[in-house]
């Protein structure tokens, strides 16, 4: 239930949370966990700067990944939904019949060759259908992202929706916004149908 209970909290309160914990103030949650280590406080939500440049490398751009904005909206993500893979994946493995097992274990087979040659294999179908919803879900990410987004990070944390959603609602660009909606509607449909033609390809369904 724990594991579970992000997936079914409403993201915009979630987010809310996310605001007060990743403050930019020294005495926000997530800089006080960090200044245990001896870490200097960070804005967090509204550092346009990447990753890599702010642990000390010379690095700008595509280079330097994403920007400590954006990575802290990603972990809200990952948080949001690792409750939900993990539901999924705990019933794909439990309808591995524990006769395989049992079978494998007879012919001698260890630890690892189990895992790698029946569990994997056999959760291919749930792991096929996550990443399919997770790989659409990446880019109609819209709520979380609108609410945790702030000025001072720049354009480092705009999406692909929220791009429509500000020609949109904001620019009042009708015809822009919606020309950009289709594209993005072919684009998602087009790796969709790829990733399906190549991954569904290595899926065992018994």
């Amino acid at each position: 239930m724990i594991y579970f209970l992000p997936y079914i909290t409403p993201s915009i309160s979630s987010a809310v949370v996310f605001q007060i914990i990743f403050s930019s103030r020294e005495t926000s949650l997530a800089n006080q966990f960090i200044g245990l280590f001896g870490i200097d406080p960070l804005k967090w939500r509204f550092e346009p700067r990447p990753v890599l440049q702010l642990l000390g490398f010379d690095v700008s751009g595509i280079g330097g990944g994403p920007s400590l904005a954006l990575l802290t909206i990603m972990f809200f993500g990952i948080w949001s939904f690792v409750g939900y893979n993990t539901v999924i994946f705990l019933s794909g493995l439990g309808n591995i019949p524990k006769e395989i097992y049992e079978a494998a274990e007879i012919d001698g087979s260890n630890s690892w060759n189990r895992f790698w040659y029946i569990t994997i294999p056999m959760i291919s179908p749930v792991t096929f259908y996550l990443t399919l919803i997770g790989f659409i879900g990446t880019f109609k990410a819209f709520n979380h992202i609108y609410v945790l987004r702030t000025p001072s990070a720049q354009n480092t944390v705009i999406t692909a929706s929220l791009m429509i959603f500000d020609r949109f609602y904001r620019a009042n660009q009708y015809g822009i916004a919606t020309a950009q909606a289709i594209v993005l509607f072919v684009i998602i449909l087009g790796l969709t149908l790829v990733q399906n033609n190549v991954m569904g390809k290595q899926v065992f369904y018994g």
